[in-house]
């Protein structure tokens, strides 16, 4: 058994763009009440909860002007804070900031030691860039926190982000740094952000760190199992990371609304499974687990229940059969071989 440290807060709920839009932002208390329900609060759980993310830390990546001007936009709550996804609201700053401490926390908390994984459900904001805000992400905090662990004496950090939505925001901020990052995502040329074809693959000390697996819509369980073994693990492997951060969005599940992909909880479990080896093999099993998409609040809840299983004792996982998908997903024909010519070009690409 393996305790895991997970941090929430109240005030994630402060994070809260309206009824009407797609991000929920009770999907984290509604975790912390399944977790309690199980009775597996201070056996494999423990919570904690973060202080925000000091402006000295959010400039690890984002800049002043940017901060100020989200600040400006937390005082007024009007207007977006992008071109349209991401409204302004009052407290917007704030609310923000105390889900990248989130980050932080259980990352600190990780890298001294006192816990192999962490997990913060409240963070996973991929899309922020240094300077602007994206697809409902204010701050980057999987960025955020890559570049504390590297400002603190950790070099080789791997990210993967198994998202439906291409990690446009973190690959901006380490396009040209030595930082393994490894995006999954649904591409059809039109989807949501449009970036993260294969040949975005870094530059400078980047180069051919940035992996890229753009998957054509219904891609399902069987084309993302060849993903997971024939580019994620030997990908990971060789990279040999000394810290692992995965952003764990549930909307490449099935029956999510703003996906594409066809995905069940068996390939969540699967590709867990397969970071989770790799984090003991080589970096101590040092791995933290963020958040991110999953506008089904109930799938991505389960899911990341079943995570929290899967970190700490997956030996527990039948114990909890109701919560995974009665069937594993195939891809349908053309989306199958399209695949398959994606899988082939990403390992060329990279030697594989």
């Amino acid at each position: 058994m393996e305790r895991i440290v997970l941090s929430y807060s109240d005030k994630y709920l402060n994070y809260n763009f309206g009824a009407w839009h797609p991000f929920k932002p009770y999907r984290e208390q509604r975790l912390i009440e399944l977790i309690k329900e199980h009775d597996l609060l201070n056996t494999y759980v423990d919570i904690v909860e973060p202080e925000p993310a000091s402006d000295e830390e959010l400039m690890l990546v984002h800049t002043r002007d940017y901060i100020e001007y989200v600040k400006r936009a937390s005082e007024t709550g009007l207007g977006y804070l992008d071109y349209g996804d991401t409204p302004a609201f009052k407290g917007v700053h704030e609310a923000a900031a105390i889900r990248v401490g989130g980050t932080l926390l259980v990352t600190k908390l990780v890298n001294e030691g006192k816990y192999v994984h962490g997990f913060n459900p409240g963070g996973g904001f991929h899309h922020a860039k240094p300077n602007e805000a994206a697809g409902f992400c204010v701050y980057n905090d999987i960025a955020i926190a890559v570049r504390w662990l590297r400002s603190h004496g950790v070099r080789r950090v791997a990210i993967l982000d198994v998202d439906v939505h291409h990690a446009d925001g973190t690959q901006e901020v380490f396009n040209n740094e030595d930082v393994l990052l490894i995006s999954t995502h649904g591409y059809d040329g039109r989807f949501y952000p449009g970036t993260g074809w294969i040949d975005e693959d870094g530059v400078g000390q980047g180069k051919g760190l940035k992996v890229n697996i753009p998957l054509p819509p219904r891609t399902g369980d069987d084309i993302y199992s060849i993903v997971i073994d024939e580019i994620i693990k030997p990908m990971l492997e060789r990279y040999s990371p000394e810290f692992l951060v995965i952003q764990f969005g549930v909307d490449a599940h099935v029956d999510d609304e703003l996906g594409i992909l066809n995905l069940t909880t068996a390939s969540y479990i699967k590709v867990l499974n397969t970071a989770h080896e790799v984090a003991h093999k080589y970096s101590n099993g040092k791995l933290v687990l963020t958040g991110g998409g999953g506008y089904n609040v109930w799938n991505t809840v389960k899911t990341w229940f079943l995570a929290i299983i899967q970190l700490t004792n997956p030996e527990m996982l039948n114990k909890y059969s109701e919560y995974m998908d009665k069937e594993s997903s195939t891809t349908p024909g053309r989306y199958y071989e399209e695949a398959l010519y994606v899988i082939d070009a990403v390992k060329e690409r990279f030697g594989l």
